[in-house]
């Protein structure tokens, strides 16, 4: 008799564990809020930049507008720099991603190299 009473008890524990843990599962997934987004941010103008002239270097934190992402590096004896805008105008691309990639010896004149369109990717 003892050892059925055991058995049970230890049935009824985990019993009660597992319905709580659903309880408690069920009331903070109802009580996450909603989530609220607003209109898209409007597309930044980009100014039109030439890749790679002999010579032909621009100062980009003078007139350059803030990037969404930026990413800075050093590689031999050449400085990087990878701006990132997930919504602008450049060149003959319209309201797309834009990524412009810019090397410098002096980190003041800087040349662009690369310039791609980012596929937008819709939540």
């Amino acid at each position: 008799m003892q050892l059925r009473l055991i058995t049970y008890t230890k049935k009824m524990r985990v019993e009660r564990f597992v319905f709580l843990a659903l309880l408690s599962l069920l009331l903070n997934g109802c009580s996450t809020p909603p989530v609220v987004r607003g209109p898209p941010p409007s597309p930044v103008n980009l100014p039109f930049l030439r890749l790679e002239q002999a010579g032909e270097c621009y100062f980009i934190d003078d007139f350059l507008p803030t990037p969404d992402s930026l990413v800075s590096g050093k590689t031999s004896n050449l400085f990087l720099r990878y701006y990132t805008y997930w919504n602008a105008r450049y060149k003959y691309w319209s309201d797309v991603g834009v990524m412009l990639a810019f090397y410098s010896r002096d980190m003041r004149c800087w040349a662009l190299f690369e310039e791609y369109a980012l596929p937008k990717i819709d939540n």
